[in-house]
């Protein structure tokens, strides 16, 4: 009868447990990540009242004869399946989809672990679990400006300045088309990047303007003039350099003084000086009359094709200009091999190249001929500022050269001042009309070492050789202190004839332009730009159809702050700043354990480890085992109303069940109590 008391009362005592872990879980029906908890139980050892026998040969085996003595709780183990996730729109509301947890700290340093990602930034910009202040973990496998030395906690700068950073790269990508063209051939104009201006602030024009002093002009200062304006004794001189539509040099100067103008300035761009070129004569002489054999003639690199002993003159001359090097009528040729014969070359612009001769000619005993130079005569020609090749104008107050012809061409100058004074001078003269056949304009924003924002303006152009562009540099807005001519042509962009593909450089030595903007004139800015992969279709091609090249992307930006924050599905902490720019703050640290069933309850939604938990693997960020973190939602609680309702039915069927055992046994020792009296 004591068995069945004592089994009734354990009976009794589970079942009670049974109801208080549904009713737990009940209560946390909706508490954030809440894990609900499953009870098992198990039998109690019996009391064996007789052993079992085996068989024997006259008699059979006999079962033991046990009597129970009642039921324990084998185990509470909490149910760690995920909850379901919802949006909250609060993007420090963190949810993790997988069997992750975030890790947290106490002010000892002590380290939780949880499902609860409330999070929220305290006032020392800490993320910190909103309820309980306890900061979140950062994983320190990945650095961010919210890493701070010598602490795993993560920073979340609210208001942090993010430094300019200047534009040092623009990668371009798009079609040149191969076939495509302008309607007329554009002759190319370039223009000073100022307005010359007179009486502060009138611009100077084709007409008043013209009749402008130095001395008139806002752009002088520093001289012995009223007001600092030139004065009769004051002198200078302004220098040209810069390249004709050929790309051939240019180079002059002119000597100003008080009493020079804006017309001037003109006249000498736009007026030859008066000096005729000087022509390149070369004189061959032979040893001897030939009778027999052929020559060639080699010329800039090039040689004609076999010339026959008794070629005439015209023949010769013919011969030279089926060279490249060697223009049409460029050349005239007195006297035929047979004769001293003298080449003679117009408008050389200072060609050091000499003819040479190759014989195998022979006279009449068929003895070799040798053949020699006997004289050079070479002269760089003296002309005018612009050569004759463009034209000089000033319209509003800017000087604009324009080409005297259309199509491809290099020009660009740059304008220099020394002597009394200051004279300000075009930083550089901007290219609002390029010329050639067929041009794709660009542009894109970028920004200076300041963060000054500035509109860059390009242009691809065709070249006159197949499957070959250049891209200029055609203007800068804002205040700009110099663009160098040698940095502002990216020359010999190729494309491979079989497939379009771009082919690399067969110009330049790298495709970068150098601008040095006023704010900070001791340092040029340098800016690649990325065309793609040689080979590849990544960046730059050229097929036929219309040019669709454009700027896709540069890495500069201005000054900004810290203003939003996000987390990303690896876990991520990224800070938005005003500038439009991003950056990664710090990533969550996100713990991964064995048996993730025996870490120990600490309250608040914690839970830390225990022995049979094992310890936390942080390393799954390596190799994507963390799950996904979803910012602005939280995990709700995983546990079921209808399951715990029919746990409750169960516990309360269990417990009538066991305490009715008591109410018999406790009847039935009554009834033998009664036997005594």
């Amino acid at each position: 009868m004591s068995f069945a008391l004592a089994s009734g009362v354990s009976g009794l005592q589970v079942h009670q447990k049974m109801l208080d872990v549904a009713g737990n879980n009940l209560a946390n029906i909706n508490t954030t990540a809440f894990k609900g908890s499953r009870i098992t139980f198990s039998e109690l050892l019996s009391e064996t009242i007789k052993r079992a026998s085996g068989p024997t040969a006259l008699t059979g085996g006999t079962n033991p004869i046990q009597i129970g003595t009642g039921v324990a709780v084998s185990g509470i183990t909490p149910n760690m399946v995920q909850g379901n996730i919802i949006n909250t729109g609060n993007p420090l509301d963190l949810a993790i989809e997988g069997n992750g947890y975030f890790a947290v700290t106490d002010s000892t340093g002590q380290k939780f672990y949880t499902r609860a990602g409330a999070f929220a930034v305290d006032a020392d910009s800490n993320l910190v679990d909103g309820a309980t202040g306890y900061f979140v973990q950062r994983d320190n496998q990945v650095e961010g400006i919210g890493s701070v030395a010598g602490s795993d906690n993560i920073f979340v700068p609210y208001g942090a300045v993010l430094p300019a950073h200047a534009t040092t790269e623009i990668t371009v990508a798009g079609n040149l088309g191969e076939d495509s063209s302008l309607s007329t051939a554009q002759a190319q104009v370039v223009t000073s990047d100022i307005a010359y201006t007179y009486g502060s602030g009138t611009t100077t024009g084709t007409a008043a303007g013209l009749t402008t002093t130095i001395g008139e002009i806002d752009q002088f200062t520093g001289g012995s003039g009223v007001g600092g304006k030139m004065g009769t004794g004051d002198a200078g001189t302004i220098t040209l350099t810069g390249f004709n539509h050929d790309g051939s040099d240019l180079s002059d100067t002119f000597d100003i003084g008080s009493t020079t103008t804006m017309g001037d300035i003109l006249t000498w761009l736009n007026t030859d000086n008066g000096v005729a070129p000087i022509s390149e004569v070369q004189t061959a002489a032979l040893s001897a009359a030939p009778a027999s054999g052929t020559f060639t003639l080699t010329y800039g690199g090039q040689t004609t094709a076999a010339i026959n002993w008794n070629a005439t003159a015209g023949e010769i001359k013919t011969a030279l200009e089926a060279l490249s090097t060697v223009e049409v009528d460029d050349i005239t040729v007195s006297g035929p091999i047979a004769d001293d014969v003298t080449f003679t070359f117009a408008n050389t612009l200072g060609d050091t190249d000499p003819i040479t001769i190759t014989s195998s000619l022979k006279d009449a005993g068929a003895v070799d001929i040798i053949a020699s130079i006997a004289e050079t005569v070479k002269g760089v020609p003296a002309v005018g500022a612009l050569g004759g090749n463009a034209t000089a104008s000033l319209v509003d107050g800017k000087i604009r050269i324009t080409d005297n012809t259309s199509g491809y061409s290099k020009s660009d100058i740059t304008l220099a001042y020394s002597g009394d004074g200051e004279m300000t001078m075009p930083g550089y003269f901007e290219m609002t009309t390029v010329g050639g056949e067929e041009i794709k304009d660009i542009s894109i924003t970028i920004f200076d070492s300041r963060g000054e924002r500035h509109v860059l303006s390009g242009a691809f152009v065709r070249t006159d050789t197949a499957n070959t562009w250049d891209m200029v540099l055609t203007s800068v807005t804002g205040d700009i202190n110099e663009i160098t001519m040698a940095n502002r042509r990216i020359n010999g962009i190729t494309f491979n004839s079989n497939d379009g593909s771009y082919a690399g450089l067969g110009g330049s030595a790298v495709p970068e332009f150098e601008i040095t903007f006023a704010e900070d004139p001791t340092t040029p800015q340098i800016i690649a730009m990325d065309f793609g992969n040689e080979g590849e279709m990544n960046g730059l091609t050229q097929f036929g159809g219309n040019s669709t090249a454009a700027a896709r992307l540069q890495d500069g930006y201005g000054i900004g702050q810290l203003s939003s924050v996000t987390v990303d599905k690896s876990g991520v902490v990224i800070g938005a700043f005003s500038n439009g720019e991003k950056m990664t703050i710090a990533a969550l640290q996100i713990a991964l354990f064995r048996n993730a069933s025996a870490l120990e309850s600490a309250g608040n939604g914690f839970f830390s480890e225990s022995a049979n938990s094992g310890v936390a693997d942080t390393t799954g960020r390596t190799d994507g085992r963390i799950g996904r973190v979803f910012g602005g939602a939280l995990e709700k609680s995983n546990a079921d109303v209808a399951t715990e309702f029919v746990n409750m039915i169960q516990a309360q069927n269990g417990f009538q069940a066991n305490a009715r055992t008591i109410k018999v046994a406790n009847e039935i020792l009554q009834e033998l109590t009664r036997l005594i009296a």
